[in-house]
């Protein structure tokens, strides 16, 4: 199934694009309903149910830019193959395992928590593109061959910009972070690694609810970054961590009591 099944690699669609996956007609579609072949060319056919809006429309080229790295091919017919055994194919053993293990990967689990946290859609968006590092840092615009005039991080000038050093690496960042685990009054050493550094960014033993709220944090944190480079690269903005962190602040806060009626904290808290 085109939403349902884990057939480009990366999880289920309908988890990796929610936004897209509640209105698409196809819901129910198989993968070779959602196209068809024109001149021996496949051509991507996907049907909404109302206009979509210019961020969602950037959603749609990131389905399109994931599911055309699947080559399909007109001449071999589809068959059935058992991830779980590829060498000697399905067997009780390797079945009962799967279904021993039948939870959601961790992936498509941190994916689910990302988009369950309640931030405006652009935040969203950002962030996934931080998860998935699909942000044009100056390392990815050299790796798509575009030349920059320099690719040193424009927050401390020392390191390449990579995604990982921009956003979990680079000095000025970790300065950001502190902060803010000194807001929340707790101390700890995140992974560098994006999918494991917002599974990281959590508390035990606490509802559901405040995780997350935690999760909008993080959002905001890896956003007010990102428009902190572009207003320092592209407007000549001058670097102040303690601007990234009031922004921060106020950004999880304008969400969280904007969108849950819960919430009765203050934005001193």
């Amino acid at each position: 199934m085109f939403w349902e099944d884990n057939w480009v690699g990366r999880g289920a669609l309908k988890s990796v694009f929610p936004r897209l996956f509640s209105l698409s007609v196809s819901k129910a579609s198989s993968v070779i309903e959602v196209g068809a072949w024109n001149n021996n060319v496949w051509v991507w056919k996907f049907g909404w149910r109302r206009s979509l809006f210019e961020w969602e429309k950037s959603l749609v080229c990131l389905l399109s830019q994931e599911v055309q790295g699947v080559s399909l091919n007109l001449e071999k017919e589809d068959s059935w193959e058992w991830k779980e055994g590829k060498e000697v194919g399905y067997s009780v053993k390797t079945g009962y395992q799967r279904l021993g293990g039948g939870r959601l990967g961790e992936r498509e689990g941190e994916f689910m928590k990302l988009w369950k946290c309640k931030v405006v859609p652009s935040a969203h968006v950002t962030a996934w593109r931080v998860l998935e590092n699909m942000l044009a840092t100056m390392a990815n615009l050299e790796k798509r061959g575009i030349t920059v005039v320099s690719s040193v991080c424009s927050l401390c000038r020392v390191e390449e910009e990579s995604n990982t050093h921009l956003f979990f690496e680079c000095s000025f960042v970790w300065r950001v972070w502190n902060l803010c685990c000194a807001w929340l009054g707790v101390q700890s050493v995140f992974h560098n690694v994006p999918l494991q550094n917002f599974s990281q960014f959590r508390l035990s033993n606490v509802s559901v609810l405040v995780n997350e709220v935690w999760g909008v944090i993080w959002i905001a944190v890896v956003n007010e970054i990102w428009k902190h480079r572009n207003r320092v690269i592209f407007r000549g903005g001058v670097i102040d961590v303690l601007e990234v962190f009031a922004l921060v602040q106020l950004k999880a806060w304008a969400w969280v009591t904007s969108k849950s009626q819960d919430a009765i904290f203050s934005f001193s808290d």
